[in-house]
């Protein structure tokens, strides 16, 4: 017969256990952000248009590091947008771009749900490596809400994983969930 390890109290199990439920309350708040987003992309939503340049400011945005100083330069438009065929227009609108453009250039940007962006900037690919990321983080949830692990004087990953309900069942699944979540965050990443 084996005894239990014993930790310094069960304050930390339910610390571990609460550690849990808040990592499936981010996820799912994560995920519920990033869904209608990535449904819209995917289906292509909305008007394709063209921007008429009026006038560009160039942003600096400095990052200190713990050795160096970087500047980052953004830049964006304004002009008056015109759908591709016909019907909505809109002037002063405002668009992020890669770089400084002439006044009168035209560059495609679409319209979607009162924000501007040009076809590039939609990128699919991102939110659905952030909802991979959201998959793997239910699973270690879920992991911390069955074992009471991630707290300073809780229970080990070894420890742990011999709580788990129905260990040779359960530890893989939830595993095998959370490397799926990483693996398709890293294809999301480098991929798409």
């Amino acid at each position: 017969m084996t005894a239990q390890p014993r930790y310094g109290s069960t304050g930390s199990l339910w610390a571990g256990r609460l550690l849990g439920l808040g990592l499936l309350l981010l996820a799912a708040v994560v995920a519920a952000v990033t869904i209608p987003e990535l449904r819209s992309e995917l289906a292509g939503e909305g008007t394709d248009g063209t921007l008429t340049v009026s006038s560009c400011e160039t942003h600096t945005k400095t990052h200190y590091g713990t050795h160096r100083r970087t500047t980052e330069l953004k830049f964006s438009c304004t002009g008056n947008w015109t759908a591709q065929h016909g019907g909505a227009a809109y002037q002063d609108v405002e668009v992020n771009t890669s770089s400084r453009l002439e006044t009168g250039a035209k560059i495609p940007v679409v319209h979607v749900d009162n924000t501007f962006e040009q076809p590039q900037d939609r990128n699919p690919g991102r939110d659905a490596g952030i909802l991979a990321l959201c998959l793997s983080l239910t699973a270690f949830g879920i992991y911390c809400l069955l074992t009471g692990f991630g707290t300073r004087n809780g229970p080990g990953l070894a420890a742990s994983w011999q709580r788990l309900p129905a260990p040779t069942v359960t530890g893989p699944l939830l595993g095998g969930i959370f490397a799926l979540g990483i693996l398709a965050a890293l294809v999301c990443a480098l991929a798409l």
